[in-house]
């Protein structure tokens, strides 16, 4: 979205992104996962120590395809990588990866030493499928939870987009009358949250 400086460190993969990041004092109440910068976060591999920052996740990726003949379908669109491959850690610990994921046999037809065994861990099993959606459901939540806060925000202030006059309050009262006057119409207040970025 606007508040990133690129578009691989918002996720631009994923299909919903933070409206904003709140910013908070060093001292202050914990940060929510909005507040977590993607190079923060470490992905870690499902079946040993291996792990890499998020942004690296192709790498991780690589490896689990080279190493451990799995392949995870439709990364693009998990929301939370991190927790999904938490998730699914934990649950290759309790029981085999062939109750989980479909095996693919590569060369199915030569010779039985020329054959491998792929895994394909994919929506297509229910639990797989609930645990995405959970996290897309997760991340909605938290991304209308900042929104919110954004319109209730009444220490908001900001210079004008178009003039020097400043504004503090309610950040609907920098859009509704100023922008009637300036004959802008960028839509209602409450659905513009990202006005601190629009310089």
């Amino acid at each position: 979205m606007a508040a990133c400086e690129g578009t691989t460190l918002c996720g631009a993969d994923s299909i919903l992104e933070p409206l904003s990041f709140p910013e908070f004092e060093a001292g202050g109440p914990s940060a929510s996962s909005l507040l977590q910068r993607p190079s923060d976060e470490l992905l870690v591999c499902l079946f040993c120590s291996e792990s890499v920052p998020l942004l690296q996740k192709d790498a991780l990726l690589r490896h689990m395809l080279l190493d451990h003949k799995l392949v995870i379908a439709d990364v693009k669109l998990i929301i939370n990588l991190p927790g999904y491959m938490v998730y699914w850690k934990g649950r290759f610990l309790e029981q085999p990866v062939t109750d989980f994921c479909s095996v693919i046999k590569t060369n199915s037809t030569g010779p039985v030493e020329t054959q491998e065994n792929y895994f394909l861990l994919c929506d297509v099993l229910p639990e797989d499928r609930l645990l995405r959606e959970r996290l897309q459901l997760k991340r909605l939540e938290e991304v209308l939870e900042q929104q919110q806060k954004e319109r209730e925000d009444c220490y908001f202030s900001h210079i004008c987009l178009f003039c020097s006059e400043e504004f503090t309050g309610n950040r609907a009262s920098l859009l509704n009358p100023h922008g009637q006057k300036k004959k802008l119409v960028q839509g209602l207040g409450a659905r513009n949250p990202n006005i601190c970025v629009m310089q």
